[in-house]
C-alpha cells in the first residue's frame, strides 16, 4: 500500500472515530432531559390540601379518588364525627367514586382520627397587605 493511500485510510478511521464518538455523546445528550423528566414524574405535584393529610394508609386511597373531582382544602378544614364522616364518604361514593367497601372504612377512620371534632382547625391564612 502507498504512503498516500495508508495516510487517507489513517484520516478516514480517524474521521469514524470522530463520529463514533460523537454520537454517543450526542445520544447520551439526547437521553438525559427523559431522565430528569422522569424524575420530575415520580413527584407529581400535590392537590391543594394534601399536604395537610397526616400520613396512613387512607392517605394513598384519598390522593387516587378522591382528588380526581375537589381538591383537599374543604376536606381538611372540618372536623367531623365518624358518622359524619361516614355520610360524606357515601355521598361521594354514590357521586361516582368506585371504592370498596374497606376503603371506604379505612377513610371513614382515617378521617374520624385526623379529623374529628376534638382537632384543632387549621390556620386561616391572611391576606397580605394590600389585597382586597
Amino acid at each position: 500500500m502507498s504512503l498516500a493511500r495508508r495516510m487517507k485510510h489513517a484520516l478516514y478511521s480517524k474521521i469514524q472515530t470522530g463520529l463514533l464518538l460523537l454520537l454517543l455523546l450526542v445520544g447520551g445528550a439526547v437521553n438525559l432531559p427523559a431522565t430528569v423528566g422522569q424524575e420530575k414524574q415520580d413527584s407529581p405535584t400535590l392537590p391543594e390540601g394534601a399536604t395537610s393529610l397526616p400520613e396512613g394508609e387512607a392517605r394513598t386511597i384519598i390522593l387516587s379518588a378522591c382528588v380526581q373531582c375537589h381538591n383537599l382544602r374543604n376536606t381538611v378544614s372540618q372536623r367531623k364525627t365518624a358518622d359524619r364522616w361516614r355520610r360524606t364518604v357515601k355521598r361521594n361514593d354514590l357521586a361516582g367514586t368506585t371504592l370498596t367497601a374497606d376503603e371506604a372504612e379505612t377513610i371513614v377512620n382515617y378521617l374520624a382520627f385526623s379529623f374529628g371534632p376534638e382537632k384543632p382547625l387549621p390556620p386561616v391564612p391572611r391576606k397580605e397587605s394590600g389585597e382586597q
